[in-house]
């Protein structure tokens, strides 16, 4: 029988097994779940927004080996898995064969398979190392962790647990095992690099109960030789491809580094490795070349610190950690309330996990102690959050997230900083908290100004029209309208944003879309305006916080009162009361085609709506009045 035909037989057995033992866990609600998880993960279903974290059978640990031939390994591997399975866990155990055709070892797939249920022989392309494991895991792996066992170990009592127990803790991406040479002496306790970028197993060669290695420790690298992470994490990272042979691990590793997971080795799970059995270690130079290349400059700066840190799991048991992603204005609208939260429990740690791309801007309070970052766009993305702490989920704050789309939430029609305030636990009360200065992105900015040939020191009005969302941004054929009123008033129209438009154009006009690098840029570059002009995005909120006068455009989504009333000095416009579908809560359009055709919400706000309360904002706040004075 071929590989091929095995597999394809495997799954048909392993779906009805599935389906039974689903069934009698939790009826035909669980049997759905577990079918769209086998589904998913063997066809790719469900792509969008699916949440990864929840996407594997619980406590079901995934072992999967890569082997070919040898029966000298592979056959005393399994047998020591077969033995030692542990008791906490169930096990899948998953042989990504990458061409064997030694008789014997086919008749002892055929035996084993016969013998254990839980075991799959999975047929590969040619040897690569990252390729065969993710495609055997993201085809065939179903269990909620994961451990990839290298062919030529075997692993002693306690091991799976030992290696799966601490990554309860999410703050770890991956858990590595002590390795022993056959001979008894240590081969592995954990990766540390030297000042010359290289990477060493460190106490190689030394006695297995040095009372160094005798203790978990955090490491900068593991050996992937064993190693067990949640599945999710693997999904997030995966192995990179263009490593062939070896140094998969330390590169992974590092990559786990920047995005704040950390690494742990764990002496309580052992197992005898016999090095390089299975290839010839002088095949690997190219990969070693390569991560010296890509990663030499954070393994020397690695090297400059201590390394090997001890691992307390219940270092961070009074910690509160916030999960809030969204955007600029949306973390801006919150600082009060964070700010509370602060004063409430001064001696707790504080930690913010949101965007990478926000927490320059937050760093800048000074409110929070960590920032753990979300990839930009990935708000589901499994991230390195303390097991002990307590953690408050402000993701869906005004949305319920399908995996196709968003249902708002009551708490969408109210002002921010009161759902924030209930979320949190603090009092209602609004202080205003003043907008930090980010000298050096004031710098970039002024010099940028001064590429352009543009006096700093003149009367902006900053204009913030095209939003991310596409329904919040004002009708580009408007904008001329709005601008030669700006430059009526004598005042010089500075556009920023991420968007240009061929309608931003004026005489005096400065235009920096698409040149701030950054969010304490753009906010610099809007704390230049006398006053600010922006649709219902963040500059109005960087303006507030500024204390600079501003116009809120708001185009049908939500209504003016759900978001400004604690700020001050602000005038707002949105579509006209007769218009029957104002506000839609950002449920969008019941008919999409009203909104391709006409695009009610933002066309009923029209510039002589837009002009017109500039020129009361104006009129309400001088120029010479203001002075530039902060909130």
């Amino acid at each position: 029988m071929s590989f091929k035909l095995q597999d394809r037989l495997w799954n048909y057995f392993f779906l009805a097994r599935l389906t039974l033992r689903e069934f009698r866990r939790g009826g035909v609600t669980a049997v759905g779940a577990a079918l769209r998880r086998h589904l998913k993960k063997r066809f790719r279903l469900w792509p969008l927004g699916y949440s990864p974290a929840q996407d594997y059978t619980p406590n079901l640990v995934t072992v999967a080996i890569l082997t070919k031939d040898r029966l000298d390994l592979i056959q005393p591997c399994l047998e020591s898995i077969f033995r030692h399975s542990g008791a906490a866990y169930e096990m899948q155990i998953l042989v990504g064969d990458t061409g064997s055709k030694d008789p014997a070892v086919l008749e002892f797939y055929r035996q084993a398979q016969a013998s254990h249920a839980n075991l799959q022989v999975v047929p590969l392309g040619r040897y690569h190392f990252s390729k065969n494991y993710n495609s055997l895991i993201t085809k065939h792996a179903q269990g909620q962790y994961v451990i990839l066992l290298n062919n030529d170990t075997l692993v002693r009592e306690g091991w799976l647990d030992s290696l799966v127990a601490p990554l309860a803790d999410r703050r770890l991406g991956v858990v590595g095992a002590k390795l022993l040479y056959p001979d008894g002496r240590l081969q592995h306790a954990g990766i540390e690099f030297t000042r010359e970028g290289l990477g060493i197993h460190v106490f190689k060669g030394e006695a297995p109960n040095l009372p160094e290695v005798e203790v978990p420790a955090l490491v900068p690298a593991v050996t992937f030789a064993c190693v067990a992470m949640r599945h999710d994490v693997f999904d997030r990272f995966q192995l990179a491809p263009h490593f062939r042979e070896e140094a998969q691990d330390t590169d992974f590793c590092l990559r786990l580094g920047e995005a704040g997971f950390q690494v742990l080795y764990n002496p309580r799970a052992v197992v005898v490795h016999r090095e390089c059995s299975s290839r010839d270690w002088r095949r690997g130079e190219g990969d070693r070349r390569r991560l010296k290349r890509l990663w030499g400059g954070r393994m020397r700066a690695l090297a400059a610190a201590p390394q090997r840190r001890y691992y307390d799991s219940q270092a961070y048991r009074d910690a509160l950690v916030i999960l809030r992603d969204d955007g600029i204005g949306d973390l801006l609208d919150g600082v009060s309330a964070f700010t509370q939260l602060r004063r409430k429990f001064p001696a707790r740690r504080l930690i913010l996990a949101t965007y990478a791309r926000n927490i320059d801007m937050m760093a800048g309070f000074g409110i929070f102690d960590e920032f753990i970052p979300i990839p930009d766009g990935q708000k589901q993305a499994p991230l390195p959050l303390p097991g002990e702490a307590k953690i408050i989920d402000l993701i869906s704050m005004e949305m319920h997230f399908t995996p196709a789309w968003g249902t708002p939430l009551e708490d969408n029609q109210t002002p921010r900083h009161l759902v924030y305030a209930r979320r949190l636990g603090v009092a209602p009360t609004f202080d205003p908290v003043p907008l930090p200065r980010y000298p050096e992105a004031r710098r970039r900015v002024r010099a940028l100004l001064a590429d352009l040939g543009v006096p700093v020191e003149q009367n902006f009005v900053v204009l913030n029209l095209i939003a991310s969302n596409p329904a919040r941004s004002w009708w580009e054929p408007y904008y001329p309208r709005l601008i030669a009123a700006v430059i009526d008033l004598d005042f010089t129209p500075l556009v920023v944003g991420v968007h240009a438009s061929p309608y931003f154009r004026g005489s005096r006009l400065v235009n920096l879309t698409g040149k701030t690098r950054t969010i304490p840029e753009f906010i610099e570059a809007v704390r230049l305006g006398r006053y600010v002009v922006s649709t219902d995005t963040s500059a109005y909120h960087i303006a507030a916080l500024a204390g600079i006068p501003f116009l809120a455009i708001f185009t049908g989504g939500i209504r003016p009162q759900a978001r400004l009333p604690f700020y001050r000095r602000w005038e707002a416009v949105e579509p006209p009361p007769d218009l029957a579908c104002h506000p839609c809560w950002d449920e969008g359009c019941k008919d999409i085609s009203v909104r391709w055709r006409r695009d009610p919400c933002r066309l009923a706000v029209t510039p002589e709506m837009v002009v017109e309360k500039f020129r009361k904002l104006v009129a309400d706040y001088p120029p010479e009045e203001m002075g530039g004075t902060e909130m």
